[in-house]
């Protein structure tokens, strides 16, 4: 068996450190898409700080405060893409991902449909050997309300915004 020599050791040890922030980015999207405050607080540290604009949590909120404007909504859906990770050291990281959030939600009587493009500018810190959300801040770029369309035809599947999604099933936490 070869050894792996230090430098290559390190630079597996930043693409793991990478990957773990990136999961704990999933986990808040998907969190957030199932309203579910256990999932939203498993990508923050105890004594995060959320700045989401109007709304900013802290600590032991954040996760109950993002799942409550969760359930406002009919549906939601989160799409994650560019991605840029700094690492500093072995203990702290910045990150800035690009998201896409579509929401359904009633106002005023009609159902409406919200297309949120923005980032998220994450401090993470590695605590106890697990990275995790600090900080955060909310950028939202742009915008765009539309009415609703109709239901989903019948052959479609249909998930639930709760923990009796399919997806549980597979994807314990």
């Amino acid at each position: 068996m070869t050894d792996i020599a230090g430098t290559e050791r390190a630079a597996i040890q930043q693409l793991l450190d990478k990957q773990a922030i990136r999961e704990a980015i999933m986990r808040y999207c998907r969190g957030v898409d199932r309203a579910d405050p256990d999932l939203i607080s498993s990508a923050y540290h105890p004594d995060a700080v959320d700045d989401h604009g109007r709304q900013r949590y802290t600590g032991a909120t954040v996760g109950r405060g993002i799942a409550d404007l969760a359930r406002s909504w009919k549906v939601s859906a989160h799409h994650v893409t560019n991605q840029l990770i700094t690492l500093h050291g072995d203990e702290t990281a910045g990150c800035e991902t690009y998201f896409m959030a579509w929401q359904s939600m009633e106002t005023d009587g009609e159902e409406r449909l919200l297309l949120a493009l923005g980032r998220y500018v994450d401090r993470f810190e590695r605590r106890d050997g697990e990275w995790k959300i600090a900080n955060r801040l909310v950028i939202v770029e742009l915008t765009y309300i539309a009415p609703a369309g109709g239901p989903p035809p019948p052959l479609l599947g249909l998930g639930s915004r709760d923990r009796n999604d399919p997806s549980y099933a597979e994807l314990e936490y």
